[in-house]
């Protein structure tokens, strides 16, 4: 096929838009090969020839060494397999800028940055075709995961790597010997926290007198407090009837200070206590230790098998995993009003690209299907099991996954328990109902005055409601700078609106 096309451009000086015409006419290339968006504009890096035997595929990863290293360690498989070579190098966010040029063919990245990119239209689709292919499998892949973490303005723009949502922990054997429930609703969380926390009522199962012991943890370090407020708001906010969760899809009026990011504020203080200010400095990767050296009953966090987990001896066994808790209650932002859940419709929302990686292609791509492809064998069912588990930001996101589930969770878990997550996992990322976490440009802003609205709270130097108040002014000052009216088309670019 792309023999025939060099052929034709090299008879007639004929635009390359113009010769896919002529191909096209004659049925030697099928419609979703010219890369076309639904928006009808045509991709100009897509129709262009496959790479000659021994070309270079140029792959950027950013913000992930370890999956950088486990790649490089599938450079020569790669290149035994499709002729071509690879050059995979590694950045940090803050080195790099995307404005300065994508000097890459395809870039494996942080899944919240995937706004920043699509908003600019730097990124092209996926080709259909592709995506059916039999090394694609893309119909196994969970299906949050395929319709909306890796679509934007309703096409796909990225090949998921795997993104982890939070994860409650829970200490199977204290839950058993005290004929504990895992919490369904923020409502029983909060409460078996408090029930936890007092180490006497945990008999011969409590800490050494004098060790570090909480009901429960959560992530509230910076850049992590406002996604851990999110993920407590995300049943809260999401109403079936509603897109504007965040924003006023209309208006780009922040939301952020409305009734249920309140009340999820105010029970992330009561749950912290008195002595609050001490969690402020936990992420996800030291409150996963803090649970595995038993200074908590539950915690808000993700596993992994990249985790390095030092543990007691008696670790082994003692963890269960639950969902992240809902509630049964949600807010109506239209009508102004808490409503209770249909009784077909689940108490959990599901907090989308809160970490994760994602591969994709830019339009500066010399070859941008090799490039596509490259991903798709890298995230396939057979070298996703060795590229994705390398890196403790992502998770299982294939059905057959499944079989395998022990590679996605650190070595401490029972085999039992590895394979109760993926279920939860697939279950997650398979409902209805869920909320993307914000990736419009602008982000890191809008999550730092989150951050701060949370550490503010927990420290007593204002209330719930006026820090939402204080971030909402914020909020809008940095949607002002940014534009509203971009903004606005980002915003409902992330929601998959056209």
């Amino acid at each position: 096929m792309f023999d025939v096309l060099k052929a034709m451009i090299s008879l007639r000086p004929l635009s390359v838009v113009a010769t896919l015409g002529l191909l096209l006419a004659a049925g030697l290339v099928a419609p979703t090969m010219v890369g076309c968006r639904k928006n009808g504009s045509v991709g100009e890096a897509v129709p262009d020839s496959a790479p000659p035997k021994g070309a270079v595929l140029r792959l950027l990863v950013i913000d992930d060494s370890a999956m950088a290293a486990a790649i490089r360690q599938l450079q020569a498989e790669w290149s035994g397999q499709s002729a071509w070579n690879l050059d995979v190098r590694e950045v940090a966010s803050a080195e790099w800028d995307p404005g300065a040029g994508l000097e890459a063919d395809a870039l494996i990245m942080p899944s919240a940055q995937l706004g920043t990119l699509a908003q600019r239209d730097l990124l092209l689709p996926l080709p259909d075709e592709l995506a059916r292919s039999r090394q694609a499998d893309w119909s196994e892949i969970f299906d949050l995961t395929r319709s909306k973490e890796v679509a934007w303005a309703g096409d796909v723009v990225a090949v998921p790597f795997g993104s982890p949502l939070l994860t409650c922990y829970y200490r199977a054997d204290l839950f058993e010997k005290l004929k504990l429930k895992p919490p369904v609703t923020w409502k029983e969380y909060r409460q078996l926290a408090e029930l936890l926390s007092d180490p006497t009522r945990l008999g011969d199962a409590a800490p050494p007198k004098g060790e570090a012991w909480r009901g429960t943890l959560e992530p509230l370090a910076s850049g992590w407090a406002g996604i851990t407020l999110v993920a407590r708001a995300a049943a809260y906010a999401s109403h079936r009837g509603n897109y504007s969760t965040f924003f006023d899809i209309d208006t780009m009026e922040p939301l952020i200070d409305g009734p249920p990011f309140v009340r999820a504020l105010e029970e992330l203080v009561t749950v912290a206590g008195p002595n609050g200010a001490e969690l402020l400095g936990h992420d996800p990767s030291s409150v996963r230790q803090a649970f595995w050296d038993g200074h908590c009953a539950m915690a808000l966090t993700w596993p992994t098998a990249a985790a390095e987990i030092g543990s007691s001896p008696d670790a082994n066994g003692r963890v269960g995993f639950a969902e992240t808790p809902g509630s049964e209650n949600v807010y109506n932002v239209t009508d102004r009003a808490w409503e209770i859940r249909r009784k077909d419709e689940s108490p959990h929302v599901s907090l989308l690209a809160a970490a994760g990686r994602i591969g994709v292609v830019p339009r500066t791509s010399k070859w941008p299907d090799a490039a596509f492809q490259l991903l798709l064998w890298l995230s396939d069912p057979q070298w996703s099991k060795q590229v994705s588990t390398s890196s403790p930001a992502t998770t299982l996101f294939r059905q057959s996954h499944w079989k395998d589930a022990s590679k996605w969770v650190e070595r401490p878990a029972p085999v039992e328990a590895a394979v109760h997550y993926a279920e939860l996992t697939e279950q997650a990322l398979s409902r209805r109902q869920s909320l993307i976490m914000l990736r419009i440009p602008g982000r890191a802003e809008y999550l730092a005055a989150l951050d701060e609205a949370v550490r503010k709270s927990i420290a007593g130097e204002a209330s719930p409601e006026q820090a939402l108040k204080e971030t909402a002014a914020r909020w809008r000052e940095i949607t002002g700078r940014l534009g509203v009216e971009n903004q606005r088309d980002a915003y409902g670019g992330s929601l998959g609106l056209e």
